[in-house]
């Protein structure tokens, strides 16, 4: 048999010979130390541990490493951009979740409300099961943290009066195992044993109570639990993943709650991934008429985007800028597909990740702070390209200070302190750029005549632009300044009171908007005064603060706009990748100086034969070629063909044939194998038709994927 499919074979290396003496006490330290036993004396190697304590390597504390490169690190060096990464990963962590809470604070006091205002289990009119639909979105990672929420938001308003319990029905297999769990939580008993149901009895029951032989899946054991609890008015069941259930284990669920109604207050909330439309075709009509129905659409709207931008990337404490392309690509993923906030935030923590993990000079970030640098760190800052245009854009002046340029060339400290002013006016930037897009969204909103044929756009649509220095006379920047020489006196004062709201009082604006002294306005010449006053000073901040970040010299450092390197993680081709590995395995399998000696696996020789037929194939036609290609010795041809990395055309086939020959048993079994993992991989279907009027069938396998599409 050849080898596994796992194995990478590798040459056999020399073994160097020893003495006599030498392989005694050898014999002598490995019956001592007792690493083998007597049926492994006739192996030629051997992995002798030693018997000694051994001085265990030092773990480092985190995953970051030195990088290779032009810059040499030390220790200390890694440890800082370490230290760097960690505390901007917080912060941003911090702040999602607070905007997270926020976002759905109205959906959980929507649900709450509900739940309390269902009638009474005892009431007559209690004759449906009062079921929330919250539809919670298509992202099912943050499905956990909504619910789990829910759970303690419902808990704490209600002080102890509501039992909620949050359960997963795709880690339940049957419907005994779904009300277990159900019980189980609730009552606070441990998971009884699915393989012994006669044994699986509630631990809970009354010292003493020996006839009790009620199964653990048993609802009579939560309602004889809820008759003791003197403060529990309503049981609340959250099935987090209601439309993800197998069969008819749903219904299930809801037909037995259905059915104790009367004696237990259940109040059932379903989480629900889809819309309505299509949860309503998976539920039976009979359920339907079980249950009385709310639903809860679980929107975060434009304004928490708006929200993470203000307080993530154009906050007081942001020090990494992202870059527009990165940031357009991150947005439009958001738009077109996620619609999600902890993916979007998920793509920024991975920005975050890769600038300070594979850039040297990311430690730069944290000054003020004193930091030791090398020579090499103060070289490499010299040959960032916006400095080097710095330097050359300050030499080509007729008044060129030449003493400042030496300092700046020669001098390490006059490098750390224009850098360090440079950070500073990166900081002024964001700041700026913050302001400037919370005016135009003032603007935007007071704009009750706004341009019909202008799209109005969020704050997160502008970003790019703004940061670029794009908006600076722009049609949407030229609209609204021309807005605000036709506002009203109604409409002033509506722009004032949304500046008063927007903007704290130690702002550019807030101060700008007090020079306005609209309460001394009187006449129409006064009027058009002031709103020509408004126009220019507002057309001027706009000019004065959307510049571009490429104005900043050493932006290299605190803007990251990798946009390939970030796509691939985002959006990774899966598909490329497998079919490189079926038709390259030895890409993957082993290094590139053994390629000629790999031996194929089984997989890629029916993928081979897969891509040289047709739409339709033959089950037993497909056999016969997988086995003619095992069972063909190679021949002298094909033992002299080099490796290659090009594994297209009619012959690719016999290129890999394997150097054994197989029995048809052997090899029916290794083409089932292949066939199974190929239909796995979404490659084939399998067909079956009927030949004429007979009874048999021949088996077809119908071709799903076609290479280069």
């Amino acid at each position: 048999m050849p080898a596994s499919v796992f194995e990478t074979p590798t040459k056999r290396k020399a073994v160097p010979e020893v003495s006599a003496d030498q392989m005694s006490e050898i014999g002598e330290s490995i019956e001592q130390s007792e690493l083998i036993s007597d049926r492994d004396v006739h192996k030629t190697c051997y992995v002798i541990k030693p018997s000694g304590n051994a001085r265990k390597k030092a773990k480092r504390s985190h995953p970051f490493i030195r990088l290779d490169q032009s810059i040499p690190e030390t220790d200390g060096h890694v440890v800082d951009r370490w230290t760097l990464y960690t505390k901007s990963i917080e912060k941003i962590q911090t702040k999602l979740e607070s905007l997270l809470n926020d976002a759905d604070e109205s959906t959980l006091h929507r649900v709450w409300n509900y739940v309390t205002s269902t009638q009474d289990y005892r009431h007559e009119a209690y004759t449906l099961l009062p079921v929330g639909l919250v539809l919670a979105g298509a992202n099912i990672s943050s499905h956990t943290r909504l619910f789990t929420n829910m759970s303690k938001y419902i808990e704490q308003r209600e002080a102890q009066k509501v039992a909620t319990v949050v359960v997963t029905l795709r880690d339940a297999s049957s419907l005994r195992e779904a009300l277990r769990k159900i019980i189980s939580q609730l009552v606070g008993q441990q998971k009884a044993d699915d393989e012994d149901e006669i044994t699986a009895r509630m631990k809970t029951v009354p010292q003493g109570d020996q006839t009790d032989r009620r199964l653990s899946y048993d609802l009579d054991l939560l309602v004889d639990w809820f008759l003791k609890q003197e403060s529990v008015e309503k049981i609340v069941v959250i099935i987090q993943d209601a439309d993800g259930s197998d069969g008819n284990l749903l219904p299930e669920v809801i037909r037995m709650l259905f059915v104790y109604r009367n004696r237990l207050p259940f109040v059932l909330l379903l989480g629900i991934a889809t819309t309505l439309p299509i949860f309503n075709t998976k539920i039976p009509k009979r359920t339907m008429r079980m249950i009385d129905f709310e639903s809860f659409d679980v929107l975060r709207t434009e304004d928490s985007l708006t929200r993470l931008l203000d307080e993530i990337l154009l906050s007081s404490s942001t020090q990494l800028l992202l870059g527009p392309g990165l940031f357009r690509s991150l947005l439009k993923r958001y738009n077109n597909h996620t619609k999600n906030l902890e993916t979007f935030t998920s793509a920024i923590q991975y920005a975050y990740m890769t600038h300070f993990f594979a850039n040297p000079l990311s430690i730069i970030l944290a000054l003020p702070k004193s930091i030791a640098l090398s020579e090499d760190h103060i070289i490499a800052l010299r040959t960032i390209p916006s400095f080097q245009s710095y330097v050359a854009d300050w030499t080509s002046k007729e008044e060129c200070d030449t003493e400042y340029i030496r300092e700046l060339l020669a001098d390490s400290t006059s490098v750390l302190a224009f850098v360090g002013s440079c950070q500073k006016e990166f900081f002024e930037f964001v700041s700026r750029q913050s302001d400037a897009l919370k005016l135009l969204d003032v603007l935007q909103e007071a704009s009750s005549t706004y341009s019909s044929t202008t799209v109005k756009r969020t704050r997160a649509e502008l970003y790019a632009d703004a940061i670029t220095g794009a908006l600076r006379g722009s049609p949407i920047v030229r609209e609204l300044v021309m807005f605000i020489t036709k506002m009203s006196a109604a409409t002033v004062d509506n722009l004032a009171r949304l500046i008063d709201q927007k903007f704290n009082k130690n702002s550019v604006i807030r101060k700008m908007r007090d020079s306005w002294n609209i309460d001394s306005m009187n006449g129409k010449a006064s009027h058009l005064k002031l709103i020509s006053n408004i126009s220019k000073a507002m057309q001027e901040f706009l000019d004065a603060n959307l510049k571009s970040y490429t104005d900043i010299v050493f932006h290299e450092l605190f803007v990251f706009d990798s946009v390939s390197l970030c796509e691939n993680a985002f959006a990774p081709r899966y598909r490329a990748t497998i079919e490189k590995a079926l038709m390259q395995p030895s890409y993957y399998l082993c290094h590139p100086s053994e390629a000629a000696e790999l031996e194929k696996p089984f997989l890629s020789v029916a993928h081979a034969l897969y891509r040289e037929s047709g739409t339709l194939i033959n089950i037993y036609d497909y056999w016969r070629a997988f086995h003619q290609v095992l069972v063909v010795e190679r021949d002298t041809a094909n033992e002299s063909l080099p490796a290659t990395n090009e594994d297209e055309g009619a012959g690719y086939s016999r290129r890999l044939t394997p150097p054994t020959t197989f029995s048809e048993s052997q090899t029916l079994a290794l083409f089932y194998k292949a066939i199974s993992e190929l239909k796995y991989l979404g490659f084939l279907k399998e067909m079956s038709s009927k030949r004429g009027g007979n009874k048999n069938t021949v088996v077809t396998l119908q071709k799903l994927v076609w290479d280069g599409l």
